[in-house]
């Protein structure tokens, strides 16, 4: 056991190396962009909800309860539905159903004296958002290449923070006009994730990119 040597000395790059990689591999470069924006996006939304729940619901604590309940639910669809459509279907189904869902949340309908159709929608495009946010999390690692995976991941993840900063500012917009207006720009961010995803190649039932020269091929 001595003489094994896991690390490809061939392979072995600092930071600057691994960025200059971007310039060098187009397409490379074109994934992790797509990515970032697609973990911008979907953290945006997230953090909205999150911060939004005081708004949307009467009761702050069964709002909350209900939320919870919906993001462990939708972690744990996002298998069987990845399963079923496969990576890049499954991230567009999950991106449309935000946006259907925060579309009819914008409908002005009570259902009972305590339930509306905002609320109920809302809850729906929570659970839509947890699944999203893992099949986002999953398709990212499986598109970059192992050598730049953990700085492609880095650079999502940072966008994500990014997104979750001005998620909890457009989570504000209820109480300063109409609770349509941020309803709409949510299914409007949704679509641009599905727009995002379509141009990325799906990877279901292939093998993960080692290099980016594995992604050019």
């Amino acid at each position: 056991f001595d003489n094994i040597n896991l690390v490809y000395e061939e392979r072995a790059q600092n930071y600057l190396e691994q960025l200059s990689d971007f310039k060098k591999y187009p397409c490379l470069l074109k994934r992790a962009l797509l990515c970032m924006a697609c973990w911008f996006l979907v953290s945006l939304i997230t953090y909205a909800y999150t911060v939004g729940w005081s708004k949307i619901g009467s009761d702050l604590f069964t709002s909350y309860l209900f939320a919870a309940l919906g993001d462990a639910f939708g972690y744990v669809s996002a298998i069987p539905i990845c399963r079923l459509l496969g990576r890049k279907r499954a991230t567009i189904c999950l991106f449309g159903g935000i946006a259907v869902m925060n579309f009819f949340a914008m409908l002005n309908v009570d259902i009972t004296d305590t339930w509306t159709i905002e609320q109920i929608a809302s809850l729906l495009g929570s659970v839509a958002t947890s699944g999203t946010f893992s099949m986002v999390y999953l398709y990212t690692g499986e598109l970059a290449p192992t050598s730049h995976r953990g700085m492609i991941v880095c650079l999502s993840s940072s966008c994500a923070r990014l997104g979750s900063i001005f998620g909890a500012y457009v989570s504000l917009l209820y109480g300063v006009t109409d609770r349509r207006v941020p309803l709409a720009l949510f299914s409007g961010l949704s679509v641009c994730g599905c727009v995002a995803v379509l141009f990325l190649p799906d990877t279901t039932g292939k093998g993960i990119p080692e290099t980016p020269k594995d992604v050019v091929n």
